[in-house]
């Protein structure tokens, strides 16, 4: 039979559970109003809710959730716009953070911008949203639109493995423009020899993320970039 102080102390455990439960439902149900209401603003005034950052946005690390510093957000961002123009098309594929950084910049309006991701919050962007998972390369809405058209892409492939690597740039090989398209990879180092194989280039810059990550990450361009020179 417990003893009087250990059943205290079994009470108190058991409320001490019940707050921090009654806490992770509060900032849950918070969350959830919060995008209620940027979706509201999207849909009444979209040059409003072009204003959403990333803050807004709390990583799920069960999805692989990183997301960048707001330097690497903004470099990634304006090495879209400095390479493409007002009628391009561009593509973020599994990196929301430089997505919503690049719709902040004043993106010329007539440009077609886009998120691939598997994360349905960001459906508050409306059509520019387009809900991706890598498992299936070519099968998500916008495919007959988009194949062979687009001018620009960031991808970022959510899982540090050779078969996520390898159906991500299936995505991609389907969606840049042949010849033309540009596209950036942002992942670990330890994806080297497989983006090399598949003649990309390691370029000098190196993505930083807001919490920080133990994996050494990398930028790896199909083209020679200006700002993102090839390393050394």
């Amino acid at each position: 039979m417990a003893s009087d102080s250990e059943s205290d102390y079994e009470i108190e455990l058991s409320e001490e559970t019940r707050k921090i439960l009654q806490q992770v439902m509060a900032e849950k149900e918070a969350e959830t109003e919060r995008f209620a209401a940027l979706k509201r603003q999207a849909e009444s005034d979209f040059d409003k809710a072009k204003q959403a950052d990333m803050s807004l946005f709390t990583e799920n690390w069960q999805l692989s959730q990183f997301w960048y510093d707001d330097e690497t957000s903004r470099a990634l961002g304006q090495e879209a716009l400095d390479n493409t123009d007002d009628s391009s098309v561009i593509v973020c594929i599994s990196s929301p953070s430089a997505f919503v950084k690049l719709m902040s910049m004043d993106p010329p309006k007539n440009a077609k911008i886009y998120v691939f991701e598997f994360d349905t919050r960001f459906d508050i962007y409306g059509e520019q949203f387009v809900h991706y998972d890598f498992n299936h390369p070519d099968s998500f809405r916008l495919l007959n639109e988009l194949k062979g058209k687009v001018d620009y892409i960031i991808a970022d492939p959510p899982f540090l493995s050779d078969e996520c690597l390898t159906k991500t740039l299936e995505t991609v090989d389907l969606l840049r423009k042949p010849e033309t398209g540009k596209v950036l990879f942002c992942t670990g180092a330890k994806m080297t020899d497989l983006l090399l194989s598949r003649q990309y280039t390691l370029t000098s810059f190196d993505p930083k993320h807001r919490g920080g990550l133990s994996n050494d990450f990398r930028s790896y361009s199909n083209y020679a970039s200006i700002k993102f020179p090839a390393r050394q």
